[in-house]
């Protein structure tokens, strides 16, 4: 992701007066927006009505690098971090390889495995990799610079597992309530571990024992950063003082799981009965809502399928609905999604300009750009199918451009970034 910054002045004085304070929730002034109400709200969406271009960008793949499945990416200006379960290997926004980060083992600037990633601005780009609580620095071409212990810790039980660099220096970590009885949602440290401010977590449950409730989104936008835990109905922002300000509230209504059932253990057996709301990324005018339907999700598979011998089988390519809320006429619906067995044309916003994959957003690249990522194989699969053949797109020649993208590929090839520039 893109990274926010600063004048000098300001990082000093956060680092010259840490704050110790707590945010609270006050929502007053936050927007509503009613999910209940439009939860059957389909529609189709075209991407011709939103974008104004879009660029298939595959990762250049090195047969001793080759990423296992599609990982987790963070984009910065001009970079891409990419991590496996292996490996962590930065791209430029053309996909060339640059470098890897690091290496896997026990020795020194080496970690067991990555939390998670991030990249900071200064003369020079800083990479970090989390391992727990510990932080590793690294330069662009990969070599070691310094290690960090327990800079990430909370208590000591509990380190922040999801993070982004912020002002270029100073780190916004979410810290998981996997107990239900974590006091903390949110702090801001620096790389040695000082903390800044510390945010107090309102949502407590009674559960002895657990893990993490699901993933946390932390992404820019205007100079901001925005937050939002899978569990909690509000997508703050990180205001210049450090405070956390909700901006939009998610009314789930009758279809948010109660606490009663939450209580039990995270994405537990009742998990697919009720709505989640993922993400909220945003572009201008419109806000793009990651909504988990579970068993309410209307498409399903036209075969059924398992991911693996032994795995049950199943008639869901996915049970994600992506909605759609406009921020000036204050109206919401959801993408209407299609059963059928290609999992990149189930759900999402349709690709009326070069009849690829409907694009369902993972990441904010920067205040006009979102992207997702898929498979090689998936690609090539899509391309192949009549879902792809029977479209007939806006502009031709860009369905005979990605054709012959698909076409280069193997399928075996690193994953493929689509990158979405909105009109603004």
């Amino acid at each position: 992701m893109a990274f926010m910054r600063r004048e000098f002045c300001i990082l000093l004085m956060l680092s010259l007066f840490p704050i110790f304070s707590c945010t609270s929730e006050n929502k007053s002034d936050a927007k509503i927006i009613n999910i209940e109400s439009d939860v059957d709200n389909w529609q189709v969406a075209n991407l011709s009505s939103f974008a104004k271009n879009i660029l298939y960008v595959p990762l250049q793949t090195i047969d001793s690098l080759a990423l296992q499945g599609n990982g987790r990416m963070v984009f910065s200006e001009n970079l891409i971090l990419v991590r496996d379960g292996k490996n962590c290997l930065l791209y430029d926004f053309k996909g060339n390889f640059i470098s890897k980060i690091g290496n896997q083992g026990k020795g020194p600037g080496e970690y067991l495995y990555i939390s998670d990633m991030g990249i900071a601005y200064r003369k020079e780009p800083k990479i970090y990799i989390s391992q727990n609580a510990d932080l590793f620095e690294y330069n662009m071409d990969g070599s070691f610079v310094d290690k960090y212990r327990n800079s990430l810790l909370i208590n000591d039980t509990t380190a922040a597992r999801r993070w982004e660099i912020i002002r270029d220096s100073l780190i916004f970590g979410h810290v998981d309530n996997n107990t239900g009885k974590v006091k903390l949602k949110a702090v801001i440290k620096n790389k040695y571990g000082k903390i800044i401010k510390e945010f107090k977590n309102y949502d407590l449950l009674n559960r002895g024992a657990g893990g993490p409730e699901g993933e946390v989104s932390i992404y820019p936008f205007k100079n901001l950063i925005y937050y939002k835990e899978l569990e909690n109905d509000t997508l703050f922002y990180l205001d210049n003082n450090n405070e956390l300000i909700s901006e939009y509230v998610f009314n789930l209504g009758k279809y948010k799981e109660p606490s009663s059932e939450r209580i039990l253990f995270p994405q537990g057996p009742s998990f697919f009965n009720y709505l989640h709301v993922w993400y909220a990324f945003q572009i201008e005018d419109q806000l793009f809502i990651n909504c988990q339907y579970g068993n309410r999700f209307p498409a399903k598979r036209l075969t059924a399928s398992s991911i693996g011998p032994g795995a049950p089988e199943t008639l869901f390519n996915t049970t994600y609905a992506l909605g759609i809320y406009n921020k000036k006429t204050k109206k919401l619906f959801f993408c209407k999604p299609t059963s059928t067995d290609n999992p990149l044309f189930t759900t999402g916003i349709n690709n009326d300009l070069d009849a690829g994959p409907r694009f369902f957003p993972q990441a904010q690249v920067n205040d006009s750009t979102l992207v997702m990522w898929m498979t090689s194989f998936d690609l090539k699969m899509h391309i192949q199918s009549d879902d792809f053949k029977n479209n007939n797109p806006k502009f031709p020649e860009k369905k005979k451009e990605l054709q012959d993208t698909s076409d280069k590929l193997t399928y075996y090839d690193n994953p493929v970034i689509m990158f979405v520039i909105f009109r603004k």
